[in-house]
């Protein structure tokens, strides 16, 4: 039986809390996240009247006990909040994708470059994903292991301090425009300064790899 990604878990767990009587809000952000949260994006967040969930969906690793006792952390003064992690299968070597170099990466930034100034925007959009996601594989990878939606991506970056706020805000524009195009909405259109500052940003993400 395939394992669930993250996303889809988060999907099932957020229909299960909505049959419970919970509002869900999934990657969300200031104002639906309280001041003490910080700048930390949580997987979701779930409310029914005085009770408030911290939703985080986890694999086993020694990255998610830190991050396990983070969380603990962060609510153990908060009457009103509990967390709740939902637990992954572990990864088999088959559903892990590669780590790419960090020449390869560089070499499809040079290419989705090239498809933006010859004008083919939308392909150069599909391009800079697909390398975006590569980088994030590549700076934590046991965190995006496996295929990731492309606001977990965003969200997780930011949070981590991989992307500053003003990135993460002028990438987040882009995951409509993307998932719209990939799956069929093919009227949609991206600005060449949307695609050359995106490009800037991977740039500058894969700038802090490490080979």
């Amino acid at each position: 039986m395939p394992q669930d990604t993250e996303s889809q878990m988060l999907d099932r767990v957020a229909v299960e809390l909505q049959a419970e009587g919970y509002e869900v809000y999934l990657n969300p952000r200031h104002p639906l996240t309280p001041a003490f949260f910080g700048n930390f994006t949580p997987d979701a967040i779930a409310r029914k009247q005085d009770e408030h969930l911290l939703i985080e969906i986890m694999r086993k690793s020694p990255a998610a006990s830190a991050k396990l006792a983070k969380l603990n952390d962060l609510l153990k003064d908060q009457e009103n909040w509990r967390l709740r992690v939902y637990w992954l299968e572990p990864i088999t070597s088959g559903d892990q994708l590669p780590v790419q170099r960090k020449s390869t990466i560089a070499s499809r930034l040079d290419e989705a470059g090239a498809l933006a100034a010859a004008g083919t925007l939308e392909a150069a959009l599909l391009q800079t994903w697909a390398t975006f996601e590569a980088i994030a594989r590549a700076l934590t990878p046991d965190n995006f292991a496996r295929a990731q939606s492309p606001r977990r991506i965003v969200e997780f970056l930011a949070a981590e301090g991989y992307l500053t706020p003003s990135e993460a805000l002028a990438i987040r524009p882009l995951i409509d425009k993307r998932n719209h195009f990939i799956h069929g909405a093919l009227e949609e259109r991206v600005t060449p300064d949307e695609i050359q500052k995106f490009i800037g940003i991977l740039r500058a993400l894969r700038g802090q790899l490490t080979e």
